[in-house]
């Protein structure tokens, strides 16, 4: 790649295309292949360019509309399915599967946070108990190791 390659991006009919290709759905990684870069540059670029990031923002918000309006259109003509997905994304507290209130599923959040979290404390902690005994281990064989010296020595003696 040649420095510099992103300034011909930077022009607003590369910055259209940038725009159509994500509203198209491709992901950064085919538009980079695209560009002929690495997914890693684009995304260098997407920090460091407010008008890439900006275009890749609005190309992708345009086909989010476009297809919610299609659903929108589907659910108001009777499609059950549409009008199902529709409620269950936009409706969550009233249209959902589950059968707990909004206040169990936020309290089921809750726990689980908390049961990773001490799960993670846990295994932290044996990691380090594991750490402190293979430490006190190799101690214990230190000493053993030098007390079955001093017995060969002591047998030597007495022989």
């Amino acid at each position: 790649m040649s420095t510099g390659q992103y300034q011909k991006w930077l022009e607003p009919e590369n910055l259209t295309l940038l725009r159509g290709w994500k509203m198209k759905g491709l992901t950064d990684e085919q538009i980079a292949r695209n560009i002929g870069i690495a997914a890693r540059t684009l995304e260098r670029w997407k920090v460091s360019y407010s008008q890439i990031r900006h275009a890749l923002k609005i190309g992708k918000e345009q086909a989010n509309y476009a297809i919610e309006n299609k659903l929108f259109e589907k659910a108001q003509k009777g499609n059950i399915t549409a009008m199902i997905f529709w409620l269950k994304n936009n409706y969550r507290e009233k249209y959902t599967d589950s059968t707990l209130t909004s206040e169990e599923r936020q309290a089921n959040v809750q726990r689980t946070r908390k049961l990773k979290a001490e799960a993670d404390i846990a295994e932290a902690r044996a990691a380090r108990f594991d750490d402190d005994q293979s430490s006190e281990e190799v101690i214990l064989a230190k000493i053993m190791d030098a007390l079955e010296v001093g017995n060969l020595n002591d047998e030597e003696v007495e022989s």
